[in-house]
């Protein structure tokens, strides 16, 4: 199911009371993730922005004993030890403040991810992880719809809004050290311009990054098309149609558009950014006017003027506008506001996962014997107003018998799946195992006890070992039974061949690793299905597990399959009707219900639907209409 990621324009506008709770929540992050390093991060920050008063005021002292009393050695010795001490102090606190930085912006992410890992993994089924408003919600609050240069995160915006709250501290008390020996009116005066003044800047510096981020589509584009210059999986079409010139004209094209957009924005931002210094500039202009003049007259001492020009550094300096406004504008507070939506959108997605149910304890069925499963007048949709694609459906699979399904794409026999093993809820009807009708609280439970191969297995970028073993995670490494898997499933030449045998990575990606073809990835898959019956799965479901095996490879699969299943059901489901005709019963899904159902000989003869289809297969690859049972 297709979705569009969210489009991330500009930083969000929220009233002032949300934006102080959405900021509060940021720094709240940074402490639940981990208080020590909270600690430290403060502390840090804290000190970096305080230090320019601190620093006017051991200045201003030392200042007034070399004039006032320049022979007193000690007194003059302890200031200046204040003065190195405070500067130590400062180099300490800028060389410790990255490292501490990082490790709290790691911790968040961590953190983060294992909220949306936790909100994402608790419902049961899997009908919030395929609703697209879900994945819309999942990408703003993990930030995935970002260009690929940008750098902040969850994390980053946490650090950045303490970096932010200590820097204003900062500016506050040297407004009242300011105002305390000097003016209450220009300490004032000069702590709102400042603000003002950085205020205007960051609503500058955010709409040009914003027009930045609406450019990078075509962004995207030039990059896309320098690929296809260069890069190898483009190199032998472009040449042998002779695309070179015309691929690095599309490449010219969109860089040149985009680049003609960046620069009309970043001259209107400097034309504007110059304006807003200049009103700073004036307004330190004529603080410093005010100091000089009060110096001149006698009204502060040449130690007062040193102290209110440090006061002045530390007020001026929060107007700065580093990274943490971008942080905070792009990463934190859509986040914020994207897993709020995230966890209400689940919330309602997950609700009826399995239908018909009560959260109460009910009896489990009794595990190590194969199921009785049966769905009785079983209704599904997707969505509340989509069509039906099941329609008062009755099945049952009885146990240890090998049922294959059958019909047309789209018919609905992979959402049957889902709904066997709990992943979907039913909009109507029932689902029983052993009689035991199937709940939220024990589907995981059950889910445990079915081992499935899909079309398009996972690919785990893991060494082959590992890719069988999760079919049984829970499972200690049991060597003799991987090698009999390995020759039920036909892996034993692929084990052979690997460079490192069973430890070799299933990935190129990794020194000595190897790629698998589409073939190879569904004899893994159907090993580790093997590996499970083995560890105690008792059925088995292969939805069109071999599509990618040519018709004596995959009939040799499913042959290899009865005969080493066990007592474990099997549920096939399989477009080739050649395979299928060894079942014990076969079902045709058509219209949303079980339209005929019997052995591959009895469904021939009757000359119906799946007559029909079979013998439009069978015509195709010259087959004829024989009967073969399951293996014992």
């Amino acid at each position: 199911m297709k979705h569009t990621a969210p489009h991330f324009t500009d930083a969000p506008t929220v009233r002032y009371a949300d934006a102080v709770r959405q900021r509060c929540r940021l720094m709240g992050a940074a402490w639940a993730a981990g208080p020590a390093l909270c600690c430290r991060l403060w502390a840090v920050q804290l000190v970096r922005a305080v230090l320019p008063t601190l620093g006017g005021l051991a200045t201003g002292w030392l200042v007034s004993l070399l004039i006032s009393a320049p022979h007193e050695r000690g007194e003059l010795g302890v200031a200046v030890a204040l003065c190195c001490l405070l500067l130590l102090a400062g180099q300490a606190a800028d060389a410790f403040a990255p490292a501490v930085e990082f490790s709290v912006s790691q911790r968040v992410d961590a953190w983060q991810r294992d909220r949306i890992a936790d909100l994402m993994g608790r419902p049961p089924g899997i009908a919030h992880l395929e609703d697209p408003e879900v994945q819309d919600r999942l990408a703003a609050a993990t930030l995935k719809g970002l260009p690929g240069w940008a750098s902040y995160t969850f994390g980053t915006a946490a650090v950045g809004q303490i970096v932010l709250v200590t820097r204003v501290a900062g500016a506050c008390l040297a407004t009242v050290v300011l105002a305390a020996g000097f003016s209450w009116a220009w300490a004032l005066a000069l702590l709102a311009s400042t603000l003002v003044v950085r205020a205007l800047t960051r609503r500058e510096w955010l709409a040009q990054h914003g027009t930045v981020r609406r450019l990078a589509p075509p962004a995207r584009r030039s990059n896309y098309w320098a690929d296809v210059a260069v890069m190898p999986w483009a190199a032998k079409e472009v040449r042998i149609f002779g695309m070179a010139d015309w691929t690095l004209g599309r490449f010219r094209e969109t860089t040149s558009g985009r680049a003609g957009g960046l620069a009309r924005v970043r001259l209107g931002l400097l034309r504007r950014s110059a304006a807003t210094s200049l009103l700073l500039a004036s307004g330190v202009a004529a603080v410093l006017a005010a100091l000089a003049g009060a110096a001149a007259s006698g009204r502060i001492t040449p130690g007062s003027l040193a102290v209110h020009l440090g006061a002045l550094w530390g007020v001026v300096a929060v107007h700065g506008m580093d990274v943490e406004a971008f942080d905070v504008a792009f990463a934190g507070l859509p986040t914020l506001a994207g897993h709020r939506e995230l966890h209400a959108r689940v919330a309602r997605t997950s609700r009826p996962t399995l239908a018909g149910t009560a959260h109460t304890a009910p009896p489990r069925p009794v595990r190590g014997r194969p199921p009785h499963v049966r769905l009785e007048a079983v209704e599904f949709r997707y969505g509340p107003t989509g069509p039906r694609v099941l329609d008062r459906l009755d099945l049952e699979i009885v146990p240890g018998e090998l049922l294959a399904l059958v019909g047309a794409n789209g018919a609905g026999k992979t959402t049957l799946t889902k709904l066997i093993t709990g992943m979907y809820g039913t909009t109507g009807g029932r689902i029983t195992v052993d009689g035991v009708p199937l709940t939220p609280d024990w589907a995981q439970d059950w889910r445990t006890q079915v081992a499935i191969v899909s079309q398009e297995p996972v690919h785990y970028d893991l060494s082959l070992r590992d890719n069988v073993l999760l079919g049984a995670p829970a499972h200690g490494v049991d060597h003799d039974l991987l090698e009999a898997v390995a020759a039920r499933a036909g892996i034993e030449d692929l084990v052979g061949k690997a460079a490192a045998g069973w430890d070799t990575p299933l990935s190129q990606s990794h020194p000595g690793g190897m790629d698998l073809s589409g073939g190879q990835w569904q004899r893994v898959a159907l090993a580790r299905a093997l590996y499970a019956v083995a560890r105690g799965a008792r059925l088995i479901i292969l939805d069109e597990p071999t599509s990618h095996l040519d018709v004596r490879a995959e009939s040799a699969a499913f042959d290899r399959v009865a005969a080493t299943a066990g007592d474990a059901s099997v549920l096939l489901i399989s477009h080739r009707l050649s395979t299928v005709r060894r079942a014990d019963r076969i079902l045709l899904l058509d219209g949303g219900r079980i339209t005929e159902a019997g052995r591959h000989d009895e469904l021939v003869a009757r000359g119906g639907t799946y007559a029909e289809m079979f013998a439009a297969q069978a015509a195709r690859f010259g087959e004829s209409a024989t009967t073969e049972g399951r293996a014992s």
